[in-house]
């Protein structure tokens, strides 16, 4: 395709031109492409997304990540396979300032599906449902806040996990991993600076319960919960989560 050529070759300015050009932005962002998990060898317009959208899907997908194989990766991908929903991929710095200049696109907003607020399309069963697995491990959740202390904001049941024990996820005006290092890499090692961006992004951890990992770590909660073991183990499920959703451990 011709026009893949031109966006290989300009694409980096054309996102550069939307992000300052506000006057051009419907302009712009029609000429964006991106990755995405329905077209993995080629990249999408917004345009061709919002085409194959399915009934009753409210919201333009998109998920952060290190590069395309660092997006496919996100915890937060699993719900979105199970249900079918095209996820479009924000793999550097520039796409996730598109995606934020713009927000929305013929009426449809763009959803982060690593925010806190993900509101997914679900029936009043599974509503249902969900609001009965928070109140049955509120306590659990509450126990491994304390464990964790001020790495963590909350903890709190997940409604997009499907196979992961538990995943990171961004507050709604929190930044993305990949946004954090690069405003600390922009503010060129300034402790103030780093510290007011730490300050605004501290993650919610969301377990799974259905998953072997958290009925073992609720198990140990009741029966050792000062044991070594049991601390190791919420040590081990919070710095797999950061790993997997692109957090550094520090």
């Amino acid at each position: 395709e011709k026009y893949s050529m031109v966006w290989n070759q300009y694409g980096k300015y054309i996102k550069v031109g939307l992000i300052e050009d506000v006057d051009y932005k419907d302009e712009l962002t029609k000429l964006l492409r991106f990755w995405s998990s329905a077209s993995p060898d080629n990249q999408t317009s917004l345009a061709e997304y919002v085409s194959r959208m399915p009934d009753g899907q409210r919201g333009i997908y998109f998920v952060t990540g290190d590069g395309k194989r660092g997006a496919e990766m996100a915890p937060a991908m699993e719900k979105m396979r199970q249900k079918g929903y095209e996820v479009i991929y924000v793999v550097d710095p520039l796409d996730e300032f598109c995606v934020q200049r713009i927000s929305e696109y013929e009426g449809k907003k763009l959803v982060d599906i690593n925010k806190a607020d993900l509101d997914l399309e679900r029936s009043e069963e599974e509503r249902s449902h969900m609001k009965e697995l928070a109140q049955d491990y509120e306590r659990f959740a509450e126990w491994l806040k304390e464990q964790l202390g001020d790495r963590v904001q909350k903890v709190q049941v997940s409604s997009r996990l499907v196979d992961s024990a538990a995943t990171l996820v961004q507050g709604a005006w929190g930044l993305s991993p990949m946004m954090q290092r690069y405003m600390k890499a922009q503010a060129a090692s300034t402790a103030d600076g780093v510290f007011a961006l730490g300050s605004r992004n501290q993650a919610i951890l969301e377990i799974n319960p259905e998953h072997m990992v958290i009925v073992k770590l609720r198990r140990a909660m009741e029966t050792a919960p000062d044991a070594e073991s049991t601390k190791d183990l919420v040590l081990m499920l919070y710095e797999t989560a950061s790993l997997t959703g692109g957090d550094s451990i520090e």
